[in-house]
């Protein structure tokens, strides 16, 4: 028998994203229930494992009715941990902001499609009549999960994105502020403004750098193919390009600061 399973190798969505917590069926609810759908599902792989193995060896009635017992619990868990893995993940893509209207739109989208996927596939499994049925079904799970995990890269770059987006915003509104404020100080010539203009300019150029950063992590994203082996290789990368669209932002709001103090001190 050829093996039915995979270990599903998911991002930890949780490690980098604030948790917020809200009334009713919000991020925290989805993600206690997607970590207790995973531990389901790792229990019953360790079975799935332990039953194939038995009938591997054995090769009686007794093993193969087990066998095909655990595989379909495991197959039944294995698409309900990444159902609620992309309801984890609809939510903190609800609660991101900065993300453009159409995109984010088109992303709720996929994500109720895929979602519906994986649940009428589990459906289907108890419909299964024999241990090749459920292989034969297991086999087209893991042939959409390639596309799966390609979406499933792309919404958690838009969700990251989405972050710098608003910081990027927030420093662009304080650099058009500190810009009117230059301008009416250089009106009226109660300081030289040259060495302050010179750094408002350094914190634009580092906003410029930063959102082609994050035009590149979203570049690296989308060039993602179903045939890749390095998904996560590539989507590693996108994050370190993100990270540095956000030293980028650092930098220009220490810049602002160090601006700030300068324009206060008197000539």
């Amino acid at each position: 028998m050829r093996r039915g399973g995979f270990i599903l190798a998911f991002i930890l969505l949780f490690s980098s994203c604030a948790l917020v917590h809200g009334q009713n069926f919000d991020f925290k609810t989805a993600q206690d229930n997607y970590l207790a759908a995973y531990n389901q599902y790792r229990t019953a792989h360790e079975d799935y494992v332990t039953a194939s193995q038995a009938y591997l060896n054995y090769q009686t009635l007794t093993s193969k009715t087990e066998a095909f017992s655990k595989t379909l619990k495991m197959l039944e868990f294995r698409d309900e941990v990444i159902k609620t893995y992309l309801t984890t993940i609809r939510l903190k893509l609800a609660e991101t902001t900065n993300i453009a209207n159409y995109e984010q739109n088109v992303l709720y989208l996929k994500l109720d499609s895929e979602i519906a996927w994986y649940a009428k596939h589990r459906d289907s499994l108890a419909s299964a009549g024999d241990l090749e049925d459920l292989i034969s079904s297991s086999d087209e799970a893991q042939r959409k999960y390639q596309e799966t995990e390609i979406f499933i890269y792309q919404v958690l770059g838009s969700i990251l994105g989405g972050k710098e987006t608003s910081l990027r915003d927030k420093i662009n509104q304080n650099i058009e502020v500190i810009k009117t404020k230059l301008a009416a100080i250089k009106q009226t010539g109660d300081k030289n403004t040259t060495t302050a203009e010179r750094w408002l300019l350094e914190a634009g150029n580092r906003l410029t750098r930063s959102s082609q950063k994050q035009a590149a992590a979203q570049k690296e994203l989308g060039q993602m193919r179903t045939y890749d082996s390095d998904k996560a290789e590539t989507y590693s990368q996108a994050q370190t390009t993100l990270g540095e669209a956000h030293q980028y932002l650092k930098e220009a709001n220490s810049n602002l600061r160090e601006l700030i103090a300068e324009v206060k001190n008197a000539d």
